[in-house]
């Protein structure tokens, strides 16, 4: 029997990790899916640096510092027994989120966490979603989640409507 063999895009092999591990997959948008590349295990992303996103600080000290061209980083990153997150950092266009979901600790409720993260992705979506369809957003809107560290929004000011006659 002759099996052809495929390489699997690297999205589709972070697909497939995912899925294999039992936990939701975020949406990336086209523009960075192409570009996303498998750095190492359980790390990936459209970024050519390697810097671990367990510094979840790092990530947005750069943001608020400097504009940063957009990317996605999806990884899970962590040290000792029960200090493991799930990743998701997407910059774009005007949308910035950092979600830090705890993952993989040996304390943790793996149904439990998995579920967190299937909610907490299913609202990123949402986000982009909208985000996406609207048009010329001013501002970033800036959404930190993490379950070691700080969490936090940012929304975009806005200048009064006023109506001229």
């Amino acid at each position: 029997m002759n099996l052809e063999l495929f390489d699997m895009t690297d999205i589709e092999n972070a697909r497939q990790l995912f899925l294999e591990a039992g936990v939701a997959f975020p949406t990336i948008p086209n523009d960075l899916a192409v570009r996303l590349r498998e750095q190492s295990e359980w790390f990936f992303s459209t970024r050519a640096d390697k810097k671990t996103p367990y510094f979840i600080q790092y990530f947005l000290q750069e943001a608020e510092e400097s504009p940063v061209e957009d990317y996605v980083v999806l990884a899970q990153s962590g040290y000792g027994i029960n200090s493991w997150a799930l990743h998701y950092y997407l910059i774009f266009g005007s949308l910035r989120i950092f979600l830090q979901l705890a993952w993989g600790g040996v304390y943790e409720d793996e149904v439990a966490a998995a579920s967190h993260i299937r909610e907490c992705f299913l609202l990123a979506d949402q986000i982009v979603s909208a985000l996406m369809s609207l048009p010329n957003v001013s501002g970033t809107l800036t959404i930190v989640g993490s379950d070691l560290t700080c969490s936090y929004l940012e929304v975009p000011t806005q200048d009064p409507q006023v109506e001229t006659s």
